[in-house]
């Protein structure tokens, strides 16, 4: 997901002369805070379950099984799972001060909101917000971010381009809790997908907001702010509507049913660089 958000931006900016280092430093700063912003909400995760479990409001950890396995393997203590989170943060932190030192103070835009959306995921994401949170940091802050260190300006094609690979993003993760909707039922955890009431409920809105991203492509385009090019995206419709309708097949693994959406975000995201490249070409 890191990886297919950056390359958007990175592509768009780099066909116009944006800085390749400058981009490619953007993307291991990406992939550092993800990996650290999910090695937190683990810490998190894993110290209130223990707290309630404590309390005796819990009986055990109700985690799927990857879920802190190396605390629970004993390869790793608590402490060195937050020790590991704050070195992460501290490696993009410094990346952070390099780009301030050769942007400006406008960065600050983006470095300020996505450090607190950042910290404040585990709380929020345990208030249904999770979903929405991540699809705001790495669709309109991240796409500004890397376009404004290529680049060194911030630019309003880039923030219509964001917006449909944010809703796939929110797909992704609603498709992921979606599978996780009993667990979480039985953990009295909060997400989008138990706010619907009920799994077909969460059926739908998942077929919503896929929509949504090509409803964002066409609206562009008719308002000519897009280039026709970029309808290039809806040939993956037909792939769209089988992938919510595998969805609700009980039949398919897990494992499948948390690829399906994924391998559609990478072939939307693909289609979006080849319409950049095409329509610079002409």
């Amino acid at each position: 997901m890191s990886l297919m958000s950056w390359l958007v931006p990175f592509l768009y900016a780099l066909i116009s002369q944006g800085s390749l280092f400058s981009g490619l430093i953007a993307l291991f700063g990406i992939i550092l805070l993800h990996m650290a912003t999910n090695i937190f909400d683990d810490c998190i995760d894993y110290t209130r379950a223990k707290n309630l479990i404590k309390n005796g409001e819990q009986k055990e950890f109700n985690f799927q099984s990857v879920k802190c396995k190396y605390i629970f393997n004993g390869t790793l203590s608590l402490r060195q799972y937050y020790l590991i989170a704050f070195i992460l943060f501290f490696i993009v932190l410094l990346i952070g001060i390099y780009f301030l030192s050769v942007i400006g103070l406008k960065l600050l835009y983006i470095i300020i909101p996505t450090a607190i959306l950042c910290l404040l995921y585990p709380i929020l994401g345990g208030l249904g917000l999770g979903e929405i949170i991540v699809a705001i940091i790495f669709s309109p802050l991240l796409y500004s971010g890397v376009y404004l260190v290529m680049k060194n300006s911030f630019s309003s094609k880039i923030l219509i381009l964001s917006a449909s690979t944010g809703f796939f993003i929110v797909a992704v993760l609603h498709n992921h809790m979606l599978m996780d909707f009993k667990l979480d039922e039985k953990n009295n955890k909060i997400t989008l997908c138990r706010l619907c009431g009920n799994e077909e409920n969460a059926h739908k809105l998942l077929s919503i907001i896929i929509s949504l991203a090509y409803v964002n492509i066409g609206f562009w385009v008719i308002l000519k702010e897009l280039s026709i090019i970029y309808l290039m995206t809806y040939v993956t419709i037909p792939f769209a509507i089988k992938a919510c309708k595998d969805l609700k097949n009980k039949e398919i693994k897990f494992v499948d049913k948390f690829l399906i959406i994924e391998k559609l975000l990478s072939i939307f995201t693909l289609l979006l660089c080849i319409s950049i490249v095409v329509e610079k070409c002409i």
